[in-house]
């Protein structure tokens, strides 16, 4: 057996074993046992409809993770004590990876912002759920 042909049987046997959780397959038939018109309905899908409905639900949590990141930016710029404690904690991030840190470390002083008021809502006046 040539060296490509065994990498690609390990890759195969190694997808195939990442792939199949037991546990999730078992659920997932359920799933379908209990849903037998659920399963009818994706089943008389064609392959291109399936993959624009599983891009659509990606591309509306990525949209919704857009909208709650530049809302946590704009609260973080309307409130300068909160906008140096972060400018602070990245100061030493690299350029390329400034913004992302800028957004989690954002995330960060709102969650504690909203701890401290012991209420459990976002900080006051920005309507922000974080």
């Amino acid at each position: 057996m040539s060296l490509k042909q065994a990498i690609a049987a390990r890759k195969a046997k190694q997808d195939d074993a990442v792939r199949t959780n037991p546990e999730v397959d078992a659920k997932v038939t359920q799933f379908i046992a209990d849903n037998p018109k659920l399963y009818e309905y994706y089943n008389e899908m064609t392959k291109e409809q399936l993959i624009r409905k599983l891009m659509l639900g990606k591309m509306q949590r990525n949209e919704y993770t857009q909208q709650r990141d530049q809302e946590i930016i704009q609260w973080v710029n309307e409130n300068p004590e909160v906008k140096a404690k972060v400018e602070e904690r990245i100061k030493n991030v690299p350029a390329e990876n400034r913004q992302r840190a800028f957004v989690r470390v954002a995330k960060d002083e709102a969650m504690r912002q909203t701890m401290r008021q012991g209420q459990g809502q976002p900080p006051p006046a920005q309507g922000i759920g974080v």
